[in-house]
């Protein structure tokens, strides 16, 4: 199982993040193990990790919610999955990974970031780097769930 000391700080950047990119504050659902590669939402953005730690880290969001978060962030409506909701899925990612690395650095844990891969689709798939465990912690956001996806080795 994956050391909570180690997965805290991606939950804490996820909230922030979200609070200060798209002023909403969702609420943290139960973590469990993932048992195979299948994302639950319509879009992810996916970062590597490598270094001391390796694995990767993801955020899978349904296609309204991705939307919703794009149109917070810039003011602007988008109707599908567009380029600019594909970046901002991708600028998130980072910032997650980002906020967690600082955080974990303090503890003595260091890594790199690979740039965010994003994967659009239904039933898309997420081949995570960790060799052990991925836990996903669920969100929910005004009735709505996204997924935030951690694995580490």
């Amino acid at each position: 199982m994956l050391n909570v000391n180690y997965v805290n700080p991606f939950i804490g950047a996820t909230l922030q993040a979200l609070e200060m990119m798209a002023a909403v504050r969702p609420e943290r659902g139960t973590p469990f193990v993932k048992t195979d590669q299948t994302a639950k939402g319509d879009i992810s953005g996916v970062i590597g990790l490598a270094g001391e730690t390796t694995g990767s880290v993801a955020v899978t969001f349904p296609e309204s919610l991705a939307r919703r978060i794009y149109t917070n962030l810039v003011g602007e409506e988008a109707t599908e999955i567009t380029d600019e909701v594909r970046d901002s899925i991708g600028e998130l990612a980072n910032m997650i990974a980002g906020g967690a690395k600082a955080e974990l650095a303090q503890q003595g844990c260091s890594f790199q970031i690979a740039i965010p891969t994003i994967v659009v689709g239904e039933g898309h798939t997420i081949d995570h780097k960790g060799q052990g465990p991925c836990l996903v912690v669920p969100f929910t956001l005004d009735g709505e769930v996204f997924w935030l996806e951690v694995s580490l080795s």
